[in-house]
């Protein structure tokens, strides 16, 4: 009977430290998505491909990315907060979902964030 609770604190044990790299994943998806968000906020072409995979940068365009980033500038400068909704795999990626709440505004997106091997994937807001 003394392994039954050394098999349960194992067992416990692996909970703890599922949990801790789950949150250590959610925490660095979510510097990665403000990174994403700042760089649409500024404009900044260079900074929202830096992170990204060699595929997600042949298929951002600058000129779209531009569209964008003056459609959403005004609403991400003036503040937003993030609610994690959940985390998927599809397709070889993981893929994180937020809710983005823009301050001073009725109007809300959900980011999509695609994620292979460390880099961004995929990038949507709608």
């Amino acid at each position: 009977m003394k392994t039954l609770p050394i098999i349960i604190t194992g067992i416990l044990s692996l909970f703890t430290l599922s949990s801790a790299f789950a949150e250590q994943e959610m925490k660095t998806e979510h510097i990665v998505l403000s990174q994403l968000m700042n760089a649409i906020a500024d404009n900044n072409y260079e900074a929202f491909l830096s992170n990204g995979t060699p595929t997600f940068k042949k298929n951002i365009p600058k000129q779209a990315f531009s569209s964008v980033s003056d459609q959403l500038a005004p609403l991400i400068r003036k503040g937003y907060t993030t609610e994690y909704l959940s985390k998927l795999h599809q397709n070889g990626n993981t893929v994180h979902l937020w809710k983005i709440s823009y301050v001073d505004s009725k109007e809300n997106s959900v980011a999509k964030m695609g994620v292979i091997d460390g880099k961004v994937s995929g990038f949507w807001l709608f």
